[in-house]
């Protein structure tokens, strides 16, 4: 119905335009500069439009000879970017497929037709090295740096990225060590750092990295703790590797020592610390060094292992070194650990009698193949051969943990 009404006004419209027309012509005269020009108003009107009409036509036809141009041969930057985003979304999908040669080639084109050519590089550098080809690799990170100067961090990093994916661990750690030098907080450098240090099995570089590792919270507490006592336990296996065949005993324990004197406060109180220490210490035949180490050591930072390797320690003065240990029992009276190592030492001392109590105190709180050992032992050094006997089978199926019942053999 609206439709209808709409026809009608237009209908109406065009017939009072007609009749206007027809009725008054109208009359327009311009005159410029001894030019005149005379129409009437409705012929004005009409060349106006026609006029419009062929401007636009020309505009249209312009913009469509254009566009096959750009089409042939693109010249507009729109249409280099165009072309540039439509080579990327191609070498990205071939990147995901896995077809790495393609994705290179893709790539490249759309790292020379774009504006920013560096993530295209980036990931050409990529393609190339997924694709096995390490020099291709290497040139587009060197187109990278050279379009884009100032992506010396994103460039590195990435280098890096492939040297340590390629097994380069020593390139890997030189480009590390630059970029770490110029930004000495980044915490991604420093996580990248710290496994390459691990792939090395670069212990000391790595204890000196692990308070810039925590300070810039690249890891827990938990890892923290866990990556310092891995690389202790590895430093002290090196220094007793490089000390056991020195001459002196000075000689031996040196790099011990020389370990030991870098350490902190703190480092020097954690019990694990502290055990691999004395631990390298005896077996480079520095007894005596590690048991007094120990006795300074044992009231504020006791441990199950410190006071085990303080039992099997003889010191200087056996007698002190029972002594001590029995004042340790005034804190920790049902210690099994504690037991079994005033054990040892009274067996050190000769004094049986005590070392039995000792070791049977120890084995009712908890059962050690250790201790049934010692007992079986000292046992037999007193001529109770049934007893000893039977303590040296019971800890053989302690350490067995279970004994395999054999099927019974019938004769006929």
């Amino acid at each position: 119905m609206k439709g209808f009404a709409l026809f009608l006004i237009i209908i109406s419209a065009c017939f009072l335009l007609a009749n206007i027309m027809v009725n008054d012509h109208g009359y327009v005269l311009i005159a410029y500069d001894g030019m005149t020009f005379e129409s009437s108003l409705w012929g004005l009107l009409l060349l106006v439009v026609i006029s419009l009409g062929l401007i636009w036509l020309t505009v249209i036809s312009f913009r469509i000879l254009l566009g096959a141009f750009s089409f042939i041969y693109p010249l507009s930057s729109g249409a280099r970017k165009a072309k540039a985003r439509k080579l990327f979304d191609r070498g990205l999908a071939e990147f995901t497929k896995g077809h790495w040669r393609k994705a290179e080639r893709l790539l490249g084109q759309a790292a020379k037709s774009g504006e920013s050519p560096l993530i295209n590089y980036l990931a050409a550098a990529r393609a190339a090295h997924e694709a096995g080809n390490y020099e291709a690799s290497a040139h587009w990170l060197r187109q990278a740096d050279s379009k884009a100067p100032g992506a010396e961090m994103a460039i590195g990093i990435t280098q890096a990225q492939l040297q340590l994916a390629s097994n380069h661990l020593e390139q890997a750690l030189a480009t590390l060590k630059h970029l770490h030098k110029k930004y000495p907080r980044h915490a991604y450098i420093l996580k990248m750092l710290k496994q390459v240090y691990i792939r090395l099995n670069d212990w000391q570089s790595l204890e000196k990295l692990l308070p810039k590792l925590r300070k810039q919270k690249v890891v827990k507490d938990d890892e923290y703790h866990q990556l310092e006592q891995q690389a202790f336990k590895a430093l002290f296996e090196q220094a007793y590797s490089y000390g056991r065949n020195r001459l002196s005993t000075e000689e031996k324990v040196k790099p011990a020592d020389d370990i030991w004197s870098g350490l902190s406060h703190n480092q020097r109180r954690d019990p694990a610390i502290l055990y691999r220490y004395c631990d390298c210490l005896v077996r480079l035949g520095a007894e005596e060094k590690a048991e007094l180490l120990l006795r300074e050591n044992l009231n504020h930072c006791f441990s199950e292992p410190l006071i085990r390797l303080y039992g099997k320690t003889p010191g200087r003065d056996l007698k002190k070194q029972l002594l001590f240990a029995e004042s340790l029992l005034n804190q920790r009276t049902n210690d099994p650990e504690l037991l079994l190592a005033l054990g040892r030492l009274a067996l050190r001392n000769e004094l049986w009698g005590k070392a039995k109590e000792y070791l049977e105190a120890s084995l009712r709180l908890r059962k050690s193949v250790d201790v049934y050992n010692e007992l079986g032992h000292l046992l037999g050094h007193l001529d109770e051969f049934e007893t000893s006997s039977r303590y040296f089978q019971e800890g053989l199926l302690l350490a067995a943990d279970s004994a395999t019942n054999l099927p019974r053999i019938y004769k006929q």
